[in-house]
């Protein structure tokens, strides 16, 4: 299936925003909102508002403007575009449902780290590699989410993101084994637990996270758990030390002049430590939410990948380029990888995943 004629006719919705009329103004605040306000501003599109859900509207400023009521921008400008500003995951996006009969309203996707957006002239500079990704993908599932995800940064309209089927099941036997499962990001144990409810017939975990605070909970609400190693390390493409910048949430990542340090772990290098890897355990999967690192821990897992050919789940929204930048780098690791996308719901399109496995 040819894809460039698809999407080469979407209307961009930078170019829409920049010829309107009517008043643009920004639905919500906070560093979204600052990011968004940011890239419009730098595409000479400009605010003339912002606005807020009636309970967040305290008599505020942001961003120079008084933060007015829904009502409030109703009765000042009458008729205007909205700019969407904040995530909504699950059902909470039905409350976008009356504002979007009543006015027209853009969802603008900016990556949460990273230079650059996925917007139509980066998806049509990087064609050849989405056609590629599209043609290897396991089902029809995967390519409905590729191309909802992609017309939605394309157009900013969130209608594309909303599929009928259930957009998140894991493969035949996904996830399932008797032998070593990686959490990277593993944050306060919540995907551990749940990946050890899944599968009880795991030989061992070993859970990364980067961020103290939320090291410390980890080790705690996973303390009952048998064969649980915790690490206080961020997983990359070398062994080292690296500065942390972030908020000390799901947000923690690494960069430089980031203060701090922390502790950074190839996984090629770590599973091969006597100390680690005594019983000679092989890796049945990977769980990778590592925060705009994705690319680099699967870089420092390549020996690991092709020797064991785990079951891989790895989050593909953190930067512009993930959603195919890498299920190809996974393919190059080993092209009999099947490859599956799947996404919770979300707007705008986050927690989009790859599955990657080797079974039939």
């Amino acid at each position: 299936m040819e894809i460039l004629s698809q999407l080469s006719a979407l209307p961009c919705q930078y170019e829409s925003l920049k010829a309107e009329k009517r008043p643009i103004l920004l639905y919500g605040m906070g560093d979204g909102a600052e990011k968004i306000y940011s890239e419009l501003h730098k595409r000479g599109i400009e605010a003339q508002g912002v606005f807020a859900s009636e309970g967040f509207v305290r008599g505020q400023s942001f961003l120079g403007h008084r933060v007015m009521s829904l009502s409030e921008a109703e009765e000042k400008y009458k008729d205007f575009v909205c700019v969407l500003c904040f995530a909504l995951e699950g059902e909470k996006a039905q409350i976008l449902k009356p504002l979007r009969e009543k006015h027209m309203l853009y969802s603008p996707n900016i990556p949460v780290y990273g230079e650059g957006v996925c917007d139509k002239a980066f998806i049509l500079e990087n064609i050849e590699k989405i056609q590629k990704l599209y043609d290897c993908l396991a089902d029809d599932l995967s390519r409905k989410i590729l191309m909802s995800v992609l017309k939605y940064n394309i157009t900013g309209e969130i209608g594309y993101l909303q599929l009928e089927e259930d957009t998140f099941s894991y493969p035949n036997g996904f996830f399932r084994h008797s032998k070593r499962h990686i959490d990277v990001g593993a944050y306060d144990g919540d995907s551990v637990l749940e990946y050890a409810a899944y599968n009880e017939a795991y030989a061992d975990i070993a859970a990364f996270e980067p961020d103290k605070a939320n090291f410390k909970k980890l080790k705690q609400n996973t303390a009952e758990l048998r064969n649980i190693l915790c690490e206080n390390a961020a997983v990359a493409d070398k062994d080292g030390a690296s500065g942390v910048m972030g908020k000390g949430n799901r947000g923690t990542f690494l960069g430089e002049g980031g203060s701090g340090s922390i502790r950074t772990v190839k996984l090629d290098t770590y599973c091969r430590q006597p100390n680690i890897n005594a019983d000679g355990v092989p890796v049945g999967s990977m769980k990778i939410d590592a925060e705009g690192m994705d690319r680099q821990a699967i870089a420092g897992a390549a020996n690991l990948i092709y020797k064991n050919r785990p079951d891989i789940l790895v989050a593909v929204y953190h930067r512009a380029g993930d959603i195919f930048e890498i299920p190809l780098l996974i393919r190059n690791c080993d092209y009999k990888y099947k490859l599956y996308l799947r996404k919770k719901e979300y707007v705008p399109a986050w927690d989009v995943f790859l599955l990657a496995t080797r079974k039939d």
